[in-house]
């Protein structure tokens, strides 16, 4: 029986799967939180993105503790300072700010369902980057799953081919998202070699906080103390979703981890026939069996 040494971590497929399940759980709370105040209430994503930022960075404060590194020698699992000025923890906090803003502003006019499903797209274009830039095996399985998957997305949600300008126009913004997402991911995948999740999670904090604060003085908002309550709960959800999100890839590879949030917009959709009684027709029935099928086969193989 070997012995591990102190300090060496081992990822584990289990793990790495519980880990994005609670962020999956934690996003679909998220969305339609964020789905009922921009619609029902006229909250502005810009306000939500704030509240998301702030109430973050009181989280990653809060379940921070000292950690023991390699050799015995203790180190904080938070550093506010490196978050904010090391060159890639700041390249992920900025990607991550305007990867999630394209998500906030989007969701209102596309709906929860069709900015989850663009936005999601980042599942395929963080594999091909994570082929070239972390030399990550893509295998034809996983290929052939995530564009099922991601097909069966399509039809769950119902893509439409004729939307007006206003639509066509953030659709461009939730492609542009996804592209960023995939990219912030990336990044993400490589920070955890050597930082902490919640020093990770602090840098894209640190600048949605700059980006969004700015567009919330520019604009007159008002929120009464219900709807600062929903804020306050959709921002914790997503900031518990991404610290999750942060320890599933520190165990699973891109693909295998991208795998899992591919099934976000199918729990979104389910818990919107539930909760606000959304129609469902068979050929979202027929996209959710695509998902599933997809989804199997893209993490059925351990990378």
């Amino acid at each position: 029986m070997s012995v591990r040494s102190a300090g060496t971590f081992a990822p584990s497929f289990k793990a790495g799967a519980l880990w994005m399940l609670v962020s999956l759980a934690c996003f679909t709370g998220n969305a339609l939180l964020l789905k009922h105040l921009g619609s029902d209430h006229g909250v502005s994503p810009w306000l939500a993105l704030l509240f998301r930022a702030l109430v973050g960075i009181a989280i990653v404060m809060l379940v921070s503790s000292p950690r023991t590194a390699a050799g015995g020698a203790r180190r904080p699992a938070l550093d506010l300072k490196r978050a904010a000025t090391s060159r890639l923890l700041v390249s992920r906090g900025v990607l991550g700010a305007f990867g999630t803003a394209a998500y906030y502003v989007t969701l209102p006019v596309l709906g929860a369902g069709k900015a989850t499903l663009i936005g999601n797209t980042w599942v395929i274009w963080s594999a091909l980057m994570a082929v070239f830039v972390l030399k990550e095996h893509l295998a034809a399985r996983q290929i052939a799953g995530i564009v099922i998957a991601v097909g069966g997305l399509a039809l769950l949600t119902g893509v439409d081919h004729h939307a007006e300008g206003g639509q066509t126009l953030h659709e461009l913004i939730a492609i542009a998202g996804a592209l960023i997402a995939a990219a912030t991911v990336v990044v993400i995948r490589q920070l955890t070699r050597t930082e902490s999740s919640t020093t990770i999670f602090a840098s894209q904090c640190i600048y949605t906080a700059l980006l969004a604060l700015p567009m919330v003085c520019a604009g007159a908002w008002r929120a009464s103390g219900a709807e600062v309550a929903f804020l306050v709960i959709a921002a914790a959800a997503a900031g518990i979703g991404q610290i999750a999100m942060t320890e599933g890839f520190r165990h699973l590879p891109v693909t295998t981890g991208g795998a899992f949030q591919v099934a976000v917009p199918l729990c979104i959709t389910l818990a919107s026939i539930a909760l606000f009684g959304e129609p469902f027709t068979l050929v979202q029935g027929a996209g959710a069996a695509l998902i599933i099928v997809g989804g199997y086969q893209a993490v059925g193989r351990r990378v």
